[in-house]
């Protein structure tokens, strides 16, 4: 089955030229020009990889980024001439894949969207077949939605243990607010909302919360989850 590739560009030329080079390999290609449509687009068809202008007329594609990060996890290739860094990391904290500088090449898109979906399919192929893992003292059982300290359970709401097992699967890498509000799926997340609930979390799994072992605080970027050994066991 061929796979599918939404192209979200106002430049209707640059998008037929897209088009094109990706449909000679083999890609079935759809292009819409707006922001609006692309969101009707991805909820009638969802694509394997989306690759999307920030400028758009309707609704900006940082916008359609973030809304479609919400709901779906695919590949997003953000598309731009913007090329300051705070943009660009604006891109990736509201759930961009990977982000591409105007002018570009049409090789290294290709080679770009390829390695992104390949990764995003092994992904989905694993979770499929993955239903358990522990790392250091904490046991995280997937399909029942629990995690376990020392064969202890913590009892957890839905998004604590969202906002947990997010942090867990990457130790040691610090996620901002903003990417954790995106794990919560809720359009009625805010950076508070994130606080609190690290908060009542370091209250269930810290012996001293006001000194956390485990959820470490990293100023002004976000959080982070520490522990000696990265060693993770998949079962």
């Amino acid at each position: 089955m061929k796979k599918r590739i939404l192209v979200v560009e106002d430049d209707r030329h640059m998008a037929d030229l897209i088009q094109v080079r990706l449909k000679k390999e083999g890609y079935e290609v759809e292009c819409v020009h707006d922001g609006v449509e692309a969101l009707r687009v991805v909820e009638r068809c969802l694509p394997d990889c989306m690759l999307l202008d920030w400028m758009l007329p309707k609704m900006e594609g940082i916008e359609v980024c973030r809304q479609v990060r919400y709901q779906h996890d695919f590949p997003i290739i953000m598309i731009s001439g913007r090329t300051e860094e705070l943009d660009i990391v604006l891109a990736l904290e509201l759930g961009a894949t990977d982000y591409l500088t105007k002018p570009f090449g049409f090789r290294e898109l290709l080679t770009r969207m390829r390695m992104h979906m390949k990764r995003f399919e092994n992904k989905r192929r694993y979770k499929e077949y993955v239903s358990k893992f522990s790392i250091g003292p904490f046991h995280i059982d997937l399909v029942a939605f629990k995690v376990y300290k020392n064969n202890l359970e913590i009892p957890l709401t839905q998004r604590e243990f969202k906002v947990l097992l997010h942090l867990l699967q990457r130790p040691g890498d610090v996620q901002t607010r903003e990417q954790i509000i995106v794990v919560l799926e809720s359009s009625k997340g805010d950076r508070r909302t994130v606080d609190v609930i690290i908060r009542r979390l370091r209250e269930k799994i810290e012996k001293q919360p006001s000194a956390p072992k485990w959820i470490k605080t990293k100023n002004g970027i976000g959080y982070y989850f520490h522990i000696d050994s990265k060693e993770v066991s998949y079962y």
